[in-house]
């Protein structure tokens, strides 16, 4: 009897196991889901004189669906530099000292054929980005009024809004979510902006995201 008690309590025990695997799989699925994100990469971009390559951080919420999610992030590059703004009253253009860049932003993300645990995805946003610090270089003015013309200009072109396309992967492993992306800013020809130069706007960025949850309210 104690034989058949033994075999029957193992048998129920295995019967378990399939289920509770099963369950901690399903625990933290990446569907309907919070994500929250740190990382940190780098941001290349073009002015009038060069090309600049700079260290960046940033943090993002990603909400998910089946096959889409929406990505809201912020981040800030760390330089500084020189580059120039249109000024009439210095033979066309004025060279201009910023810091540091600022941006926060959203994108629709698209997950593509994955496997289970790996998933790569391509996303199309817009990013609102400002330059921390800009200010004109030189002392020298024809009057007040130029030097506050000067000021003036150089303060529009600190802030400007883009298009945004990214292409990355999450490798998913139960509440957590390393992940590595490529972010492309169009900004050749931007002569109302500090970020001016030829070629287009880069940032490198790898992470990792944690899975705080369903997004969706369950029936109760």
């Amino acid at each position: 009897m104690r034989t058949i008690s033994r075999l029957g309590r193992a048998l129920a025990l295995a019967a378990l196991l399939p289920a509770a695997a099963a369950a901690q799989q399903a625990g933290a699925p990446i569907e309907n889901s919070w994500f929250w994100g740190v990382g940190g990469g780098r941001m290349t971009f073009p002015t009038y004189f060069h090309r600049i390559d700079a260290p960046a951080i940033s943090a993002d919420w990603l909400i998910t669906r089946h096959r889409w999610a929406l990505n809201v992030y912020g981040s800030q590059a760390y330089f500084t530099d020189s580059s120039t703004v249109s000024d009439p009253n210095s033979s066309g253009l004025r060279k201009a000292l910023m810091t540091d860049m600022r941006r926060v932003g959203f994108q629709g993300i698209v997950f593509l054929p994955n496997w289970t645990w790996f998933r790569p995805y391509a996303g199309f946003g817009y990013s609102f980005n400002f330059i921390k610090q800009a200010a004109p270089i030189g002392t020298f003015f024809n009057s007040a009024a130029a030097r506050d013309s000067a000021q003036a200009r150089v303060n529009d072109a600190r802030a400007q809004a883009k298009a945004t396309y990214t292409g990355g992967f999450m490798i998913t492993w139960k509440k957590f979510a390393p992940y590595a992306q490529y972010t492309m800013m169009p900004t050749k020809g931007t002569g109302s902006w500090l970020i001016n130069g030829e070629g287009q706007t880069a940032f490198w960025e790898a992470g990792l995201r944690y899975n705080f949850g369903s997004s969706i309210d369950k029936m109760r």
